[in-house]
C-alpha cells in the first residue's frame, strides 16, 4: 500500500494545483515578466517550459527551446511524404519512432523532427531531436528487472553521448497504490521526459474499485471514470513523482484520436470533444507535450475503426469512424500553438472557485485563466480574480464573447463534463 500523501482525494488535487501548493522551483526564469497584480501569488513547480531542452545539444540547435514552439507529436506515425504534410497541417510537429526507413531529408524538409530509437536514426540525422528508449516496461518486466533494464538504456542513450534527451511512456500501474512512491521515482529518474498511456474515455470502467486504486480518492465514481477529471488526476499524480523526486522534469500528455477498442463490447468510441477535453485536463495540470496516440488495436474482429494510424486512414480512405476526431484533433491542435507562448510561461497558484480545475497564467501584459470543472460537475460556476486584477469584463478566447465582472467576480456555464474555456483578462 503506498505511503498517506502520494495519492489526494478530488479535493485535495484542488489544494495542491489552486490554492495550498506553496512551493516554488524555478531553476530557470520565465519567459514573461508577472505585473503587480500577480506578483505575490506563489508559482507552481516548474521545470523551465522550452528552456529546459537548451541542455540537449540537438533539441536546443532544432530550436526546442523557442517559447512558440510547444511539442505535438505522434506515437509511431505513417512517417512518408505525402502523410507528414496531412499532419502537419494538424499541428503535428514530431514523431515517436515509425519506419526505420523514414526519409530523414523528408522530415528535415517538412520542419518537423523525430524521436526514434537511437538504432533506427542515423547519427547525422538533424530531425532526430530526442531519442524514445522504451515503453511500458513497468508493465512488461518484474519491477527489479524492468529497472535494471531502463537502467542499462538510460546509460546506452545517455544525452552527453548522444545530444539528445530521452522519452519514455509508461502504463499507469505506475501511479497505483500497489507501487511504491520509491519504484515510480526509480523508474523515471530514467528518462529526461515522461508520459503515462491514459485511454479513460474509452476503456472499460470496471467498477469504481480500478480507478479508486489510480487516484487514491473514494469519490470516484463509475459514472465519472470516463471523464475528462480522470486525465486531470492522472497527470495531477505524474507531478506528485516529480514534487517526491525534487526534479522538474516535462510530462507530456497522450491522449487517443480514437478508441484503442472501437465501439463495441465495454469499449466506447471517443467523441469529438472528447479529443480536445482529455488534452486541456491533462494541460490545466501542467502537462508540457502531447503525444497523440492513432491507433486502434484492440478487438480485431468486432473493432468498425480499427487502424494503426487514425490520421493515415483518414487521409487515405476519408473513414467516417475517424474522420470528425481527427478533424478535432486538428483544431486542439491549433488551438495549442496559438497559445504556446502563454502556455510555456511559468503558471501561479490561486483558487478561482469551488468546482474548479483551473491553471493561471500571464503573458504580455494579460492573464490567462485555462479551466474545467472537478469531477465531471457541470452548471455554472464563478470565478474570483486575484486581488488586485480588476478588468470590467473577460474575454474568451476562441468563442467571440465576453463576459461582466462585477466586484472581481464573474461567471460561465460548463455545460458538460467536457466543456473547457480559455479566459483572458487585462492587467
Amino acid at each position: 500500500m503506498r505511503r498517506v500523501g502520494y495519492f489526494t482525494a478530488a479535493a485535495a488535487v484542488a489544494v495542491l494545483l489552486l490554492s495550498g501548493c506553496t512551493e516554488t522551483a524555478d531553476p530557470i526564469a520565465p519567459p514573461s515578466t508577472p505585473r503587480a497584480s500577480l506578483s505575490d501569488l506563489a508559482r507552481v513547480p516548474w521545470d523551465g517550459g522550452p528552456a529546459f531542452y537548451k541542455q540537449f545539444s540537438k533539441a536546443d540547435a532544432a530550436e526546442w527551446d523557442d517559447p512558440n514552439f510547444f511539442p505535438i507529436g505522434v506515437w509511431y506515425g505513417s512517417v512518408n511524404p505525402d502523410q507528414m504534410t496531412f499532419d502537419k497541417a494538424r499541428g503535428i510537429n514530431f514523431y515517436a519512432q515509425g519506419n526505420p526507413g523514414t526519409d530523414a531529408a523528408a522530415v528535415a524538409a517538412q520542419g518537423m523532427f523525430t524521436l526514434y530509437k537511437p538504432e533506427n536514426a542515423p547519427d547525422n540525422w538533424a530531425a532526430q531531436v530526442g531519442a524514445l528508449m522504451e515503453d511500458e516496461v513497468d508493465g512488461r518486466f518484474g519491477p527489479e528487472e524492468g529497472l535494471a533494464h531502463m537502467r542499462r538504456l538510460a546509460e546506452q542513450y545517455a544525452p552527453a553521448k548522444t545530444g539528445m534527451f530521452t522519452y519514455v511512456n509508461w502504463t499507469n500501474g505506475i501511479l497505483t497504490y500497489d507501487r511504491s512512491m520509491q519504484f515510480s521515482a526509480d523508474y523515471w529518474n530514467t528518462s529526461n521526459v515522461n508520459s503515462v498511456a491514459q485511454y479513460y474515455y474509452s476503456w472499460p470502467c470496471l467498477g469504481a474499485s480500478r480507478f479508486r486504486s489510480l487516484t487514491g480518492t473514494d469519490n470516484v465514481r463509475t459514472e465519472t471514470c470516463h471523464t475528462a477529471s480522470m486525465y486531470a488526476k492522472s497527470t495531477e499524480l505524474m507531478r506528485e513523482i516529480n514534487k517526491y523526486r525534487g526534479v522538474q522534469s516535462p510530462i507530456w500528455a497522450l491522449p487517443e484520436v480514437v478508441s484503442i477498442g472501437g465501439d463495441a463490447g465495454d469499449y466506447r468510441q471517443i467523441t469529438p470533444a472528447q479529443v480536445k477535453a482529455q488534452v486541456w485536463a491533462a494541460l490545466i495540470h501542467e502537462a508540457r507535450g502531447i503525444m497523440w496516440f492513432t491507433q486502434s488495436p484492440d478487438q480485431p474482429q468486432i473493432n468498425e475503426c480499427q487502424t494503426g494510424d487514425a490520421l493515415a486512414t483518414v487521409r487515405l480512405t476519408d473513414a467516417a469512424c475517424a474522420r470528425d476526431q481527427v478533424q478535432a484533433m486538428g483544431e486542439i491542435n491549433a488551438e495549442v500553438k496559438a497559445l504556446a507562448p502563454v502556455l510555456n510561461t511559468q503558471s501561479y497558484v490561486w483558487n478561482f472557485g469551488d468546482g474548479l480545475d483551473t491553471m493561471l497564467k500571464s503573458y504580455n501584459g494579460d492573464a490567462y485563466i485555462f479551466a474545467m470543472t472537478q469531477d465531471a460537475l457541470t452548471g455554472q460556476r464563478t470565478f474570483t480574480l486575484p486581488t488586485g486584477v480588476t478588468p470590467k469584463t473577460v474575454e474568451v478566447v476562441n468563442e467571440n464573447r465576453t463576459i461582466a465582472v462585477k466586484d472581481g467576480k464573474f461567471t460561465d456555464d460548463f455545460s458538460v463534463e467536457s466543456t473547457h474555456h480559455v479566459y483572458k483578462v487585462r492587467l
